[in-house]
């Protein structure tokens, strides 16, 4: 489902989005290393896109990334980006992070209460290492949304 107000962001060079509309799944990926700058613009373009299909379900995979970001970063996702990520798109929209053993291991010093099923300004999260991981914890956050 599109929104005819919104329209599709422009692709980044340093990152790619897709959306699957069946079932609905924004996915994203970098294709090298992002600093902390470029992070904050893939996560407005992000936010843009999901907009535009109407997909509060995303699967972003950082895996290539095998260095900590600052704490600011999450600091900012926390406080700003994630209940702004709720109040545009409504409901609960449900993020799984792909993502290193090493950041997998310290998500708890960053902030975040639990590995799984965080829950941010109405926002579920979910880090994993693995797709096959994330994929059956989305499936199940679409079946908790229409009960």
């Amino acid at each position: 489902m599109s929104h005819p107000e919104n329209s599709l962001p422009a692709p980044l060079p340093y990152y790619a989005i897709s959306y699957d509309d069946r079932p609905p799944l924004l996915r994203g990926e970098g294709v090298r290393p992002l600093n902390a700058e470029e992070i904050t613009e893939t996560c407005e373009v992000l936010l843009a896109t999901a907009l535009y299909y109407g997909c509060p379900y995303w699967l972003l995979d950082g895996r290539s990334h095998q260095q900590a970001q600052p704490q600011e970063l999450h600091e900012w996702m926390r406080e700003e980006y994630f209940p702004r990520v709720q109040a545009e798109l409504q409901g609960q929209p449900c993020i799984a992070f792909l993502v290193p053993l090493f950041v997998w291991t310290g998500i708890s010093q960053q902030g975040y209460a639990q590995v799984v099923d965080a829950s941010v300004h109405g926002v579920r999260l979910g880090w994993f290492t693995q797709e096959n991981q994330a994929l059956p914890w989305l499936a199940h956050q679409r079946t908790l949304q229409y009960r």
